[in-house]
């Protein structure tokens, strides 16, 4: 950039432009760089809370100067995450990406009530709304066929959720989520967890879960749910979709939705006998194969795995107590007899040793990570007893140590 352009830029944005500092003789400084930059960026923040501005370009360069916003990919995206702002179910958007006036009544409901007492169209409406919340509108904004650009649903949006104060650009990628959550739970996720200790504790707090051989991964899940609610809570209406068919995936933050797996990765008898720890090398049941390819393919879908040391009851004591609590509070065993016709030793304990998030962003990702050995679809073990056995959807298994290139977070305890 020379000296001449860097004046002109400087003398449009209002900006102080001198010789020696900014500028020498036709050079233009790293100093005079960021007095552009600066200014730039202040006439940007000024559009932002301005009344209207005069083309589409401008709109997208003020929406992308808003501080913590992040702009909807597309329409829907844009009259989805409206929706959520105001409560209310999901609103699909008709023919031609037309949206409905109602998703903006809503809106306007929950945080500007007082400019429906006055008739709006839609297109008024939504000015009248940017107004309310401070943001610019653009003309340009109605596209021809009278609906209302991308830009500017985005431009309301921006301004709803500044009135709302969601920061929406926190976690633009999946890696960024994925570090959160981890995070998280890496701080809050008791570092022992005893089996009666933990059994009481999903029965105390309401789960219905609390009665099981399985319950390292139940009381997992429970604890990602109770974590993750806390700190990134799940949008009461709206939000990513968590149910498909009979499968409810775990967690939904506002923005990904997250299943939580606890998978052993190693064994020691209990009591302890001197042995050292065995490792366990095969995979870990996942989901229903049908519903993760169906939440891949509408909106991705993550994988919150903790690797843990279980301490396995090899003297039965921990199952019959399992079998007496549950007896206690009106459970009977379901009957279940394993093929082989032996049980499984029952865990006594389980510690967390390594936390992963692993993200599938779509289709293209869940097959080449069948191709690379780390997902495999199997038929589904019916785990039922006598008549409640019943055919099953295939599930997928996974292999941790092939899905490096899947995995976007992790920690390791000390």
């Amino acid at each position: 950039m020379n000296t001449i352009i860097g004046g002109q830029i400087a003398h449009a944005l209002g900006a102080d432009w001198r010789e020696q500092r900014d500028f020498v003789q036709y050079q233009v400084t790293l100093t005079g760089m960021n007095t552009l930059l600066r200014a730039a960026a202040a006439n940007l923040s000024r559009l932002s809370h301005s009344r209207t501005v005069a083309d589409a370009k401008t709109l997208e360069q003020v929406l992308l100067a808003i501080p913590g916003f992040r702009p909807a990919r597309g329409k829907q995206e844009a009259v989805d995450r409206m929706s959520d702002l105001a409560g209310v179910e999901r609103d699909k958007i008709g023919p031609g990406g037309k949206e409905h006036i109602e998703t903006l009544r809503h809106l306007a409901r929950r945080f500007a009530p007082q400019i429906l007492d006055a008739r709006h169209t839609k297109h008024s409406l939504a000015e009248a709304l940017c107004d309310q919340f401070d943001v610019p509108w653009s003309p340009k904004a109605v596209s021809t066929m009278g609906t209302i650009t991308k830009q500017g649903l985005n431009m309301v949006l921006a301004g709803a959720e500044r009135r709302a104060g969601i920061n929406s650009a926190a976690w633009a990628t999946a890696a960024d989520e994925g570090a959160a959550l981890v995070n998280a739970l890496a701080r809050e996720l008791p570092t022992y967890w005893d089996g009666k200790a933990s059994i009481e504790w999903m029965r105390e707090n309401g789960s219905t879960k609390w009665y099981g051989s399985e319950w390292a991964g139940w009381y997992f899940e429970e604890q990602v749910r109770a974590i993750l609610n806390e700190r990134y809570p799940t949008p009461p209406v709206g939000g990513p979709r968590v149910k498909y068919g009979s499968t409810t995936f775990d967690y939904a933050s506002p923005t990904r939705v997250w299943d939580a797996k606890a998978h052993t990765a190693w064994s020691r008898n209990h009591p302890p006998d001197g042995t050292r720890p065995s490792r366990v090398t095969s995979p870990f049941w996942m989901n229903d194969a049908r519903a993760m390819h169906e939440c891949v393919d509408e909106q991705g879908l993550g994988f919150l795995v903790v690797d843990g040391l279980a301490s396995l009851d090899v003297d039965g004591q921990f199952r019959a107590w399992i079998e007496a609590n549950g007896a206690a509070h009106g459970k009977k065993p379901s009957g279940y007899v394993a093929s082989t016709g032996k049980s499984r030793p029952r865990k006594v304990a389980w510690t967390p040793l390594e936390l992963r998030a692993i993200w599938i962003e779509n289709l293209v990702e869940l097959n080449a990570g069948i191709a690379a050995g780390w997902l495999r679809r199997k038929p589904q073990p019916d785990w039922s007893a006598g008549d409640q056995r019943r055919p099953r959807n295939d599930k997928y298994q996974g292999k941790l140590e092939k899905a490096g290139g899947w995995q976007v977070a992790y920690h390791a305890w000390p």
